[in-house]
């Protein structure tokens, strides 16, 4: 066995980048893998004979080396694409990422006054220091709102509990929600686009 001075969990976008990091600055890094393949959630499938994306997943992130490592890496593979996503609920689509007054639209009267009343009620009385990410959605959107949305699609992408998903990588990947805003733009008030509840998830 090699002697290795560097073990990297994953091999999805963040793991095989960290390996080639590694390598560069002169380590011997060990990348563990559970799945047969690599590639994460940013890997693309074959399904009777189809190539599908596991995603669809955007190329995100706050860090502008991060970024320029994966544009050295792939070059004229790194190429922008822009991208249709719904989201299927009660039979109807909503717009991803989510906008509030499209879910509002669309869960009809009753629906909406219990998202909104949860979402009033998270404001005014919020967990005191969120340690998850169902803490901290709730904290951003309330109960009802986690619970129709966030929850399910979370732990089908990721594949764990949202209680065991740090609060901290919420906070990264969510953009908060901003009701004064959206309602300025039900009412045409602002000329901004309608805020977005998942600005990159």
């Amino acid at each position: 066995m090699p002697n290795y001075n560097l073990i990297i969990i994953g091999a999805g976008p963040a793991g095989l980048g960290c390996g080639c990091e590694a390598v560069n600055r002169g380590l011997r890094p060990l990348v563990l893998e559970q799945d047969t393949v690599v590639g994460g959630i940013a890997r693309t499938t074959m399904f009777q004979g189809y190539r599908l994306d596991v995603g669809p997943h955007r190329f995100f992130t706050k860090e502008s080396q991060i970024a320029q490592v994966w544009h050295n890496m792939l070059g004229d593979d790194f190429l922008p694409r822009s991208r249709l996503t719904r989201i299927y609920y009660n039979e109807r689509l909503f717009e991803y990422p989510v906008k509030l007054i499209d879910v509002l639209r669309k869960l009809g009267i009753a629906q909406s006054l219990l998202v909104l009343s949860s979402y009033i009620q998270a404001r005014i009385s919020p967990i005191a220091e969120p340690l998850n990410f169902e803490q901290w959605v709730t904290n951003q959107f309330g109960r009802r709102l986690y619970e129709l949305f966030f929850k399910t699609y979370t732990e089908k992408v990721w594949g764990m509990p949202c209680d065991q998903i740090s609060a901290d990588w919420a906070a990264q990947r969510i953009k908060s929600l901003s009701l004064g805003e959206a309602l300025k733009n039900a009412l045409g008030i602002s000329h901004r686009r309608h805020t977005s509840l998942i600005e990159q998830f």
